[in-house]
């Protein structure tokens, strides 16, 4: 086989190719940690599709996959914003960088959080946990300024407010004590922000046309007026790989450089070597042959970044077909938990071992007995092409199933709507005390998934 260029696995294409190619070689029996049990496939298809018919009445109704549905739990802060901001006068556009400037810092802070975690919510007294008490979080520093620096302009993001963020605030924020304050990597978070800031000003082309500083929301100036946007009366129609650049600047390939091989390879983010694609032909564990790319971060941005400039300005992104199914280890729990997919009987051992040896270590966090695999580990690179190859796959049936074509059911509608809530409630059953995945991913520095 030729030699692969780099840039092609930055590409979203990559992702898909080489997702089913690990795919094809459970099929073939090939795979080196899972077993997978096809004739359970139908079992996964019908428990979505129910799942899907008791939530929605239509299923256009359900919402696309994004950190905007962290943020509206309980009530609907978003909106909340926007009519704020439209009553002092800031135009559509406006409203859309700041949505943008929002959305990009609480994707980066994104986390799953532990099970104990809560954070109550100043304007009302509401506890909420896991991704919906981060989002609340990071909206309540949002609006207090803790990301701008100029005290007139609290409601953005800019360079400087990045570069000048204290751990302090952040842990306050987040309302952590100091030994939560490790558990969850918060340190490793602030320089993830603190890098974006960096990047900002780096890339003033893409995050400063517009204002006096660089802003993660001027990004959406440098998409309407590139070369290839084609303006409609509607909006504006932007490629999709207009915009796949921009995010992947973003934290993704900083991660990897930072994460010691376990968030990534440098200079290609989020790939990993995947020992199912290894032959005969490939023996070389240094060829590019062997690599399978996710871009998880990188597409959490994208889906989270279309849906405000698509319902504010009217934008349309040409391309998105391209986006994959995220290997969320919700979505990757819904195969286990189905038992379609299951970990080979030695590397179920192997994993219950290292929790074990886990558990003896001095703060670490009380789970359910689960495998316990490092974010690099050969097991966790195959379940996540496993979980982006069959969702897929999955995706197809289930439109089958309710007669829909991709226009009325999109994998983004599918993901938020259906796969990952049907992960999330066969957690609940199966792992009740923690609702935890299948497998726990341990805590590493700058790893994030």
């Amino acid at each position: 086989m030729a030699p692969i260029p780099d840039d092609y696995l930055l590409s979203l294409r990559a992702v898909r190719e080489r997702c089913f190619r690990v795919q094809e070689a459970g099929v073939r029996n090939r795979l080196k940690h899972f077993d997978v049990d096809t004739s359970k496939l139908q079992n996964v298809v019908q428990f979505v599709v129910a799942l899907i018919k008791r939530d929605y009445d239509n299923p256009h109704d359900m919402p696309v996959h994004g950190v905007w549905r962290h943020f509206d739990a309980g009530r609907p802060r978003i909106q909340h914003l926007l009519n704020s901001w439209a009553s002092l006068g800031f135009d559509a556009t406006e409203q859309t960088r700041r949505v943008l400037d929002l959305f990009v810092v609480a994707c980066l802070l994104d986390t799953d959080g532990d099970h104990v975690w809560t954070f109550r919510e100043k304007a009302t007294g509401r506890q909420y946990k896991r991704s919906e008490a981060g989002a609340v979080a990071v909206l309540e520093l949002f609006t207090s300024g803790a990301f701008s620096s100029d005290v007139n302009q609290p409601h953005r993001v800019d360079s400087e407010g990045l570069k000048n963020l204290s751990l302090e605030t952040l842990q306050k924020g987040f309302q952590l004590n100091e030994c939560a304050t490790a558990f969850f990597r918060l340190e490793d978070r602030l320089e993830v922000l603190r890098n974006l800031g960096r990047v900002l000003e780096k890339h003033a082309d893409y995050f400063q046309k517009t204002g006096p500083v660089p802003r993660p929301g001027n990004l959406m100036d440098y998409l309407n007026e590139h070369p290839s946007t084609i303006k409609t009366k509607k909006g504006a129609l932007i490629l999709l790989e207009t915009l796949w650049p921009v995010v992947m600047s973003m934290g993704e390939l900083f991660v990897a450089e930072r994460a010691n091989g376990k968030g990534g390879i440098p200079g290609l983010g989020d790939v990993y070597a995947c020992g199912a694609l290894q032959t005969t032909s490939t023996t070389n564990l240094q060829s590019t042959d062997i690599y399978v790319p996710f871009h998880r971060l990188s597409q959490w941005l994208v889906y989270s970044l279309i849906e405000p400039m698509e319902r504010l300005l009217g934008v349309t992104i040409e391309g998105t077909e391209l986006l994959t199914p995220l290997p969320d280890f919700r979505n990757g729990g819904l195969l286990m938990d189905t038992d379609f997919i299951k970990l080979k009987p030695a590397e179920e051992e192997r994993g219950i071992e290292n929790y074990h040896r886990n558990s003896l270590l001095p703060g670490q966090p009380k789970i359910e007995v689960a495998p316990l695999f490092e974010m690099d580990d050969p097991v966790v690179v195959e379940w996540r092409a496993l979980t982006t190859a069959y969702l897929d796959i999955v995706a197809e049936r289930v439109r089958d199933a309710l007669r829909l074509n991709r226009n009325k059911l999109s994998l983004t509608r599918l993901m938020d709507g259906a796969t990952w809530s049907a992960g999330c409630e066969l957690a609940t059953i199966s792992r009740p005390n923690t609702q935890e995945p299948p497998i726990v991913i341990k805590a590493s520095p700058f790893v994030m998934h």
